[in-house]
């Protein structure tokens, strides 16, 4: 009964190379996941960013209600800047970077058919604009109507 104690006992642990073999297992999965869900994150970064650029808008009409007074909505593409302020310019309501060094990470931040928009305390806006979201390859698109319908556009 000795002998099998002593024994057990010498052969407790792990060698040097199962401990190696284990960890390129390891690293071979840890990649493969990574190269698996890098695309997905892209995609819920992109879509984070719309989400957040749709309650944005929605947050505009909201403050041109209560504040009885028309707002405005400004894109800085440059900036990858959303701002939302008064039409006279001397309160700023939010102003949001979506830049690379941010959370959302866009490539672009783009308005069309212009970089601002219009709106008044009903919820109706001056125009129909559309706003894109690209992060690398997947975009998402945020439709603002001139009745005051915030959409996020699938694609």
């Amino acid at each position: 009964m000795q002998i099998m104690a002593r024994r057990s006992l010498d052969s407790a642990g792990f060698s040097l190379v199962e401990l190696a073999m284990v960890i390129a297992v390891a690293g071979v999965l840890l990649s493969i996941a990574a190269w698996r869900f890098g695309p997905a994150l892209e995609q819920a970064k992109a879509r984070h960013a719309a989400a957040a650029i749709a309650a944005d808008l929605q947050y505009a009409q909201i403050v041109a209600a209560r504040d009885r007074r028309p707002v405005v909505v400004i894109v800085n593409t440059s900036l990858h800047l959303i701002m939302i302020r008064d039409r006279g310019g001397s309160t700023i309501y939010r102003q949001r970077f979506m830049g690379a060094d941010t959370e959302f990470g866009l490539t672009t931040f783009s308005a069309s058919p212009s970089n601002s928009v219009e709106i008044f305390p009903s919820g109706v806006a001056t125009q129909t604009i559309t706003y894109t979201a690209t992060r690398g390859t997947y975009s998402r698109q945020i439709k603002l109507s001139r009745a005051g319908q915030v959409r996020v556009l699938y694609p």
